[in-house]
C-alpha cells in the first residue's frame, strides 16, 4: 500500500570481515562477475554498508521504482555483498520465483501464470515494470550475482504486522546480508499513526526493535504518473497524474531527515519525474473477482 494509492494528493512524507578472512564461494564470485548495474547512484555509499537493511518507500505503479530498487541491488550485489531484494509480493509467490528463476529457458508467460499477475484489480505491485524487475534478477542470478529475493505480504487485516513478521524472519536467515526493500511509502515510515488510525504501526517502525540501524528512505519526486488503484475495484484503477512535492532533487539517495517530517524516515531517494507502469497482464487476461 503506498500513500498515492489512498489520497489525492500524494503525502511526501554491521558485519565486518578481517584482512585475513576469506569471503565465502558467492561473495568471491561475485568480485568477479561482471554485469551492467547501470551508473552508480549517487549517494548510495551512504547506505550500502554490509549486512545493510535499506527500506524504499515508493509510489506503487511507476516504472521507475522497481528499476532504482534493482539497480541499488546490482550495485550492492556486485560489491560482493551477497543481498535480499525484498518485494511487496504475496508470499505465496516465494516458492514459483524460485523455481522460475531456477529455469534456463524461463519464459515471461510462466512468470505472470497466477493469481496475483490475474487479478481483476491491478495496484501497481504487478505492473510490466515489476516483471522487468524479475527478468533482470533472474538473468543477474544466472550471471554469479549473489542476489535472492524475498516475498514478504502475508496479507491479513494486520497487514503491517505480518508484512514485519516475515522480513524478522528472512533476516534472521541471513543476518550478513545487505537487505534492500520496496514497499509502499506508508509501510516504510519509523513512526506511528495514520490519519484514519492515530496508534497504527507501520511495517518499518515494526521492525526498529529488532533491526535498529535500518535506514527507511521515501521516494522524493517532482511530478509524473503511476498506475494506482482508489478504491477496491477494477473501475478505480489506472493511470493518475503525480503532483510535484517540495523543491525537485538531484537523482540519487540523500540521508537527511525531513524538517517537515523529521520522523518519518531518514531521508529520500530520487528518480526526478516518474511515469506510470500499466499491469504486466491487460484486462483481457484479468480473473473477475468472485460475486
Amino acid at each position: 500500500m503506498s500513500l498515492g494509492s489512498l489520497l489525492a494528493v500524494p503525502l511526501i512524507l554491521g558485519g565486518c570481515r578481517s584482512a585475513r578472512e576469506t569471503p565465502t564461494a558467492p561473495v568471491a564470485q561475485a568480485a568477479h562477475t561482471r554485469v551492467d548495474c547501470g551508473p552508480a547512484i549517487p549517494g548510495m555509499e551512504a547506505v550500502l554498508k554490509p549486512a545493510a537493511f535499506v527500506v524504499l518507500g515508493e509510489i506503487h505503479g511507476t516504472q521507475e521504482a522497481p528499476a532504482f530498487a534493482a539497480r541499488l541491488a546490482c550495485h550492492a550485489a556486485s560489491s560482493g555483498q551477497p543481498v535480499r531484494l525484498a518485494l511487496e509480493l504475496p508470499v505465496a509467490e516465494q516458492a514459483r520465483l524460485e523455481a522460475w528463476f531456477a529455469k534456463t529457458d524461463a519464459t515471461a508467460q510462466q512468470l505472470t501464470d497466477s493469481d496475483f499477475w490475474r487479478r481483476e484489480v491491478q495496484d501497481g505491485r504487478s505492473s510490466e515494470a515489476m516483471k522487468q524487475l524479475l527478468e533482470q534478477v533472474r538473468d543477474w542470478r544466472h550471471a554469479g550475482l549473489p542476489l535472492q529475493l524475498v516475498a514478504f505480504d502475508a496479507g491479513g487485516k494486520e497487514r503491517d504486522a505480518t508484512m514485519a513478521e516475515q522480513l524478522r524472519q528472512a533476516r534472521s536467515e541471513a543476518r550478513q546480508d545487505t537487505f534492500i526493500v520496496l514497499v509502499g511509502n506508508l509501510h516504510a515510515r519509523r513512526d506511528v499513526g495514520a490519519p484514519w488510525n492515530p496508534s497504527l504501526e507501520f511495517m518499518t517502525h515494526r521492525l526498529l526493535v529488532s533491526e535498529p540501524g535500518l535506514v527507511s528512505l521515501d521516494v522524493a519526486r517532482t511530478a509524473g504518473s503511476a498506475w494506482v488503484c482508489r478504491g477496491m475495484t477494477a473501475d478505480t484503477c489506472g493511470q493518475q497524474a503525480l503532483r510535484g512535492v517540495g523543491t525537485a532533487q538531484p537523482v540519487g539517495v540523500v540521508l537527511q531527515k525531513s524538517v517537515d517530517d523529521p520522523d518519518g524516515y531518514d531521508g529520500t531517494w530520487s528518480v526526478g519525474a516518474m511515469s506510470a507502469s500499466p499491469p504486466a497482464l491487460g484486462a483481457s487476461t484479468a480473473t473477475p473477482a468472485p460475486r
